[in-house]
């Protein structure tokens, strides 16, 4: 198919879901196409020319780079999802970007053996539910003492017209209700001040980095964005993992059946 519809968007949207895609991902995929739906002439038709003419017209309408390129690897995907690799743009806009520093799953660890030992209990837990928990830092504020006991967090976006449910692991889960059962936590974010609202992003940045000199680990690793990252590409080497294992097997299966009642050639 090569007709964009609001159907068709929902429909990739949920195969990235399923994918593993987390919420604020999906969000951008929803809004870079809806720009190009928005775009598409009368009869929402993609072609092999799509791409290329839709970036000249964003960069003359002067869109930044950065935006012009998340928007073409929208299209990218949606190409990919469709079966029209042959409509993918691959030279995209050079602009001046700013590199995002990684986080290793060593250096994570390191962050909560740093916590642990200098007893700092809020900080190791922050930093298991951004970097393990797979939370970013916009949805803290909806980790509360109620969800922890239910076992799952139910983040609600764009009043409440998009959801998604995170499962708490289990051990980080123990770990969360010893908490809020010794702070005297019966409601409410676990993550507050001492007024009971929930902690400001710089503040918990400020935290996470408080033991990123101990951890021997650049600060500017230390943060809510580099554990988020990790946390996704943790997960997509994990399913790409799955999906050579399922490959394999298949192919197992095929020769299988092949020897048992293939054609003899």
């Amino acid at each position: 198919m090569d007709i964009l519809t609001p159907e068709v968007i929902e429909e990739f949207l949920a195969s990235q879901e399923r994918r593993g895609i987390g919420a604020a991902s999906l969000d951008a995929y929803r809004r870079n196409l809806k720009k190009l739906y928005d775009y598409l002439p009368q009869e929402k038709r993609l072609t092999q020319e799509t791409g290329r003419v839709w970036k000249e017209r964003m960069a003359s309408e002067g869109v930044s780079p950065r935006s012009v390129n998340s928007r073409l690897s929208a299209l990218n995907s949606l190409c990919e999802y469709l079966g029209h690799r042959e409509f993918q743009i691959h030279d995209f806009l050079e602009g001046r970007e700013v590199s995002q520093p990684e986080l290793t799953r060593a250096e994570y660890l390191r962050l909560l053996c740093a916590a642990r030992a200098l007893e700092k209990e809020r900080v190791y837990l922050l930093t298991k539910v951004l970097g393990g928990a797979g939370l970013r830092i916009q949805e803290l504020p909806q980790l509360t003492a109620e969800a922890v006991r239910e076992d799952v967090v139910e983040l609600r976006y764009h009043n409440g017209r998009c959801r998604r449910a995170v499962k708490i692991p289990a051990e980080l889960r123990k770990e969360l209700l010893a908490y809020i059962r010794r702070e005297g936590i019966g409601e409410g974010p676990v993550f507050r001040t001492a007024a009971g609202a929930p902690i400001a992003r710089t503040y918990a940045v400020k935290l996470l980095q408080s033991v990123s000199g101990v951890a021997n680990v650049e600060e500017e690793k230390a943060t809510p964005r580099c554990l988020w990252n990790m946390y996704c590409a943790t997960r997509e080497m994990i399913l790409g993992n799955i999906s050579v294992l399922a490959d394999q097997a298949y192919d197992r299966m095929l020769e299988e059946e092949q020897r048992l009642a293939g054609w003899d050639v």
